[in-house]
């Protein structure tokens, strides 16, 4: 945040309320409101209405996502990506084996994105038995090389 003299005044009720606080931050999600603490920014106390650095948004959206996931019993982005590769399976295989669309593992192991109930349950199944993977998806996880490597033209 830009150092200025405070109280300032509120792009949107015009009072001179605004002032920085470090007050808790309300994340909204479909399962409820959590709160994300330890970030600085401006509140209007006239109206309410807060102002965030938009360097901030990416980690207050990430403690977010963990604060929801705590709250909410989830495993936590670390958690799913130790799940996974103790299963040795890439991404696009774990988004097969749940149903859920391309680049979505990545961004629950990055804390970008909440998984749903139904998701952490059926990875906590998984994680507990490994034996569910189909067979064809287990065969392309083995393979070590990636679909991005060009296979070797030895022998």
């Amino acid at each position: 945040m830009d150092r200025r003299e405070y109280p300032s005044r509120c792009g949107v009720c015009g009072a001179r309320e605004v002032r920085l606080t470090t007050d808790p931050l309300p994340m909204e999600y479909r399962e409820g409101t959590f709160a994300v603490e330890g970030f600085e920014y401006e509140r209007c106390d006239a109206c309410g209405e807060g102002f965030i650095d938009a360097a901030q948004m990416d980690a207050i959206q990430h403690a977010g996502v963990e604060a929801a996931r705590a709250g909410l019993g989830r495993l936590s982005s670390c958690d799913i990506r130790d799940m996974r590769l103790s299963l040795k399976i890439t991404q696009a295989v774990m988004e097969s084996q749940l149903g859920v669309s391309a680049g979505t593992v990545g961004r629950w192991e990055r804390g970008d994105e909440l998984q749903t109930r139904m998701a952490d349950n059926f990875m906590r199944v998984l994680g507990a038995h490994p034996e569910l993977l189909t067979d064809a998806v287990g065969a392309l996880a083995r393979e070590s090389r990636g679909p991005y490597r060009p296979r070797s033209r030895e022998g």
